[in-house]
């Protein structure tokens, strides 16, 4: 499929969670500009030319933060496959009943007292008991999540889980977490993965990053430490096929 001058070309691979084509967008030269998951080569280069303009609107207005600029793209990423429309609903006159036919009430019945037979109920449910209060946390320390910057080339989409949460983000970002710890902030989450979900966001960070100047870091903790503090992202999951997390901190 070409649409000016740019080529959408199949790869024989497919997204692990909608199994749609992932396609290569090459520019009139044969140079790779782009991988997209799509139903088919039209739709490919139909998103591409979407993300295309996205990116020289965002180069028109003033440079952002590269915080929150990495944080766009997560966020891009994780909406990027839901391209499925969902039906309409159905007009309330089209819908068959499904209330049954009025029964005439029954009597009620007379309500019986207990007999005192002078002894207590054994099977008499305790009270409930209220649950604990959840831990609510604003900040975390590096040293108590065991936190470590890794090398992520030799991970794989198919690493099994371990009994650690991954964080991508940037080198100078990553520095400012090991030396100072997280602040953790409902409205600004950072988003967590498991392991066999690192090359993903990888991947999609490479294929934005145009000009190279961007430098990646990968951030590993102990999940037990937050396991309690964390809310799953089904966005994220749904896009990358690995569980995704966010730290919330119950705030």
């Amino acid at each position: 499929m070409v649409k000016n001058g740019y080529r959408a070309r199949p790869t024989g691979l497919a997204t692990p969670d909608s199994g749609c084509m992932i396609f290569r967008i090459n520019d009139g030269q044969g140079h790779r500009q782009a991988r997209i998951a799509a139903r088919n080569g039209p739709q490919a280069l139909a998103l591409f030319w979407r993300r295309r303009g996205r990116r020289i609107l965002a180069e028109s207005l003033p440079d952002p933060d590269p915080i929150v600029t990495l944080r766009r793209n997560f966020d891009m990423a994780r909406i990027r496959p839901d391209t499925a429309e969902l039906p309409l609903p159905e007009p309330a006159s089209a819908r068959p009943s499904s209330h049954p036919t009025p029964r005439r009430p029954r009597a009620p019945r007379p309500a019986r007292e207990p007999a005192d037979t002078g002894q207590n109920d054994l099977f008499a449910a305790p009270p409930p008991t209220a649950p604990p209060p959840r831990r609510q946390v604003t900040h975390l320390d590096a040293e108590s999540l065991q936190l470590a910057r890794i090398h992520y080339r030799g991970l794989q989409a198919s690493d099994p889980a371990d009994s650690y949460l991954y964080h991508i983000t940037t080198e100078e970002n990553a520095e400012a977490i090991l030396r100072d710890g997280i602040s953790i902030s409902r409205r600004h989450p950072l988003l967590l993965t498991e392991r066999g979900g690192v090359p993903y966001w990888l991947a999609l960070l490479a294929d934005d990053d145009d000009t190279g100047t961007v430098d990646v870091a990968v951030l590993r903790m102990k999940r037990f430490m937050i396991d309690d503090l964390i809310e799953d992202d089904p966005d994220s999951t749904r896009s990358s096929g690995s569980p995704g997390y966010f730290l919330t901190g119950n705030t």
